[in-house]
């Protein structure tokens, strides 16, 4: 028996005795970690801070109705650099007017009749919620949700119609200051360009797998200060460095490199995790292969911080099986493929530097598309049955429910535990802070100073959770909107608990109805989604092309962009599974321990195929030798091979799963073309993550 089968039936046996215990355990520990401090979060949650106490401090003074608008939106803004901030804002910009004149457009026609009022606002709803899903950019998006939920309000209130339509103008008016008030905050605070968040992760994860290494190499034990550090980035993973990335303004050939380095980074991280958490039986020569790794990542940081493409390593010698299983094997060959993907000296001069063209405002294919609608009919009926519910029941001071299911709508909760508990703690703990505030710091303030101290201490906590990574970033807006929605909605202060009733019950209301509705209809447990998608992943790589042409490119990238997400999405889908207590939990566990094992093969077959196909694009020297399509059919092979093995119940299936054979490896020497090299290692690895797949099999 493996020490891997031995591990799953532990941590099985383990969640059996300790049931729930487990379940807190597991979810201190993540939150622990992601609450940690990394380079550059403090600025950015400074940033954020700031802008929004002289947001609040502006619309307090101007006296604008709806304030929490324009205070709260800013958060939906964060981009790492202000040059993306500022087109995530443009594209906001036009959104919100959009907003603004539908809502105009409902009071002029639709407010006069009580049956087409109510048609109107369910129409509303439901385009609030597609937009959410089918917009290019989900801040832009969202906007307009916000901007027509507190209009629905508005246009309700027992008002004059010439007050309903100042306050809708000054709703796009809290709004656009705002946005402008985090750009010019941003602006002026920001630091070092050259050093952004992509550069600052990327290195400071090298330097820790090279300090942990090193350690590790010349024979010691890692001290607590980097098995802490490890331990952190192996928890965040690369979900956040993935997005900063995504909005930074790099060619396609700069960005298709820099996604495979963090990828690769990620899976020596998780590596060397293993190694010093479980170290096992020494492999031959550990010390000196390690030595070497630490060399290797050395070069690759001078080179990265000279902005010059790396020398190649060839891939490691093969080894038997359970030595390639081994955290230092699979370091040997990260470092090498990550030296291969980079493909910047070799296509520089015969690629075009083009820069992708600007995303338009809601993704091809979304008004056909059956999962937008199923999204965007899930969120509206949370919102209308909330509508319904605060009318029926004559307690128009809920109303903020309608805002709380917009900005809570996203197409990543599913029905996992972990969503619904971000939604309910972070709410939560955004209405403790605001009571407490209301009942024992605000009666004693006596000055717009003590009231920005309180917001600015809010607001300093929401946003360093939202900070972390995607895991539990979303508890940082129930938090920032809890809070906000209590103290800010009216233009002045409130001396009574009744309004902060309302709305704190406003916004747990709209989390209820997300649950009871949102979470339930057309939803998954974890588990079957995060194994359903690994499957999608495995057909979308093997759609790769062989070859493919510059011409091409958009639709590569698209494809390459997709990949990149689902393998973020499937670890989020696995660490919600670690909190979903199902009748088939067991099974359940074992499906996420082969596809986390899995993946870092799978993510390096991927990478070798982009750099195949790069180097296609030129007609490099080697690409017509037959042994390139040869490895690229063998991967598809594998690939084609393993969909569905995660999901397989040995214990029922007396059948091999999975037949033995051998998976040809073609040979190479070292005046190859890069090319055939690459291919080599791409046909190499792919024969590694058949054998494992095999081993898992037999073994489990």
């Amino acid at each position: 028996m493996s020490r891997y089968r031995e591990a799953i039936i532990a941590s099985t046996a383990t969640i059996a005795a300790h049931g729930r215990r487990s379940y807190w355990i597991a979810l201190w520990q993540i939150v622990r970690n992601e609450l940690e401090p990394y380079p550059g979060r403090l600025d950015k949650t400074v940033q954020y801070t700031v802008a929004t106490v002289i947001a609040a401090i502006v619309v307090l003074t101007f006296r604008l109705p709806s304030a929490v608008l324009g205070v709260y939106y800013p958060l939906l803004l964060m981009e790492d650099t202000p040059a993306a901030s500022f087109r995530v804002a443009k594209k906001c910009g036009l959104f919100l007017f959009f907003a603004a004149i539908w809502v105009l457009c409902g009071a002029v026609f639709f407010l006069g009749s009580p049956m087409m009022h109510f048609l109107w606002v369910v129409c509303t709803l439901f385009l609030a919620c597609w937009l959410i899903e089918a917009g290019e950019d989900h801040a832009a998006a969202t906007s307009f949700g916000i901007y027509v939920a507190t209009g629905i309000s508005v246009l309700d209130a027992p008002i004059s119609p010439d007050v309903r339509f100042e306050n809708i103008l000054y709703i796009l008016l809290s709004l656009v200051m705002g946005i402008a008030i985090f750009l010019a905050v941003q602006y002026v605070m920001a630091g070092d360009e050259k050093q952004n968040g992509l550069e600052r992760g990327i290195g400071t994860r090298l330097l820790i797998l090279r300090n942990c290494l090193e350690l590790i190499s010349e024979g010691r034990t890692p001290g607590r200060l980097p098995r802490r550090q490890l331990r952190k980035y192996f928890m965040i993973g690369t979900g956040r460095i993935r997005k900063t990335l995504l909005g930074l303004d790099y060619t396609r050939r700069v960005r298709d490199e820099q996604s495979s380095a963090v990828g690769l980074i990620g899976n020596m991280i998780e590596f060397t995790y293993s190694l010093v958490e479980t170290p096992g039986q020494p492999v031959p020569n550990q010390q000196a292969r390690l030595r070497g790794v630490v060399n290797a990542i050395d070069q690759v940081r001078a080179d990265y911080a000279a902005r010059r493409a790396p020398e190649p390593i060839p891939l490691p010698a093969p080894q038997p099986g359970e030595l390639r299983r081994s955290p230092v094997y699979r370091l040997e060959y990260s470092i090498a493929i990550l030296t291969q993907v980079y493909s910047s000296y070799l296509i520089a001069d015969r690629v075009p530097e083009e820069h992708p063209k600007p995303k338009g405002l809601i993704r091809p294919g979304s008004v056909t598309n059956p999962a937008t609608l199923r999204f965007a009919m899930r969120a509206s009926l949370a919102a209308i049955f909330c509508y319904l519910f605060y009318w029926a029941v004559d307690w128009p001071g809920l109303s903020v429910a309608l805002t709380t299911c917009i900005v809570t709508g996203l197409s990543s909760a599913g029905a996992s535990r972990q969503k619904q508990m971000l939604r309910f703690f972070g709410g939560a703990i955004g209405g403790v802070f605001a009571f407490v505030a209301q009942i024992f710091i605000l009666p004693r303030v006596q000055s717009v100073g003590g009231f920005s101290l309180t917001l600015a201490g809010a607001i300093f906590c929401s946003a360093w959770v939202f900070l972390a990574s995607p895991r539990i970033a979303y508890a940082g807006r129930q938090m920032a909107l809890a809070y906000e929605a209590v103290h800010l909605t009216d233009p002045y202060y409130n001396v009574g608990l009744t309004q902060v009733r309302d709305r704190v019950f406003g916004v747990f209301l709209g989390l209820v109805a997300m649950w009871l509705i949102f979470d339930r209809l057309w939803s998954r447990p974890a588990a079957p989604t995060m194994t359903q998608l690994f499957d999608e992943t495995l057909d979308c790589i093997a759609e790769l092309p062989e070859r493919g042409s510059v011409e091409a490119v958009p639709a590569l990238t698209r494809l390459r962009e997709t990949i990149d997400g689902n393998f973020d999405k499937i670890r989020d889908l696995a660490d919600a599974v670690l909190l979903e207590f199902r009748r088939d939990r067991a099974h359940d566990l074992i499906s996420r321990y082969r596809v986390r094992s899995w993946m870092p093969l799978i993510r390096s077959i991927f990478m070798l195929r982009l750099a195949i196909m790069r180097r296609c694009w030129v007609d490099e020297a080697g690409v017509d030798d037959p042994r390139v399509a040869e490895a690229i059919a063998t991967s598809t092979s594998v690939l084609q091979e393993i969909r569905g093995m995660a999901t397989v119940d040995i214990s029922k299936r007396p059948d091999p799963p999975l037949a033995a054979r051998v998976v040809p490896i073609p040979k190479t020497t070292a005046n190859e073309p890069a090319v055939v090299r690459i291919a080599a290692s791409l046909a190499t690895v792919s024969a590694y993550l058949r054998e494992d797949v095999l081993l898992d099999l037999r073994g489990t």
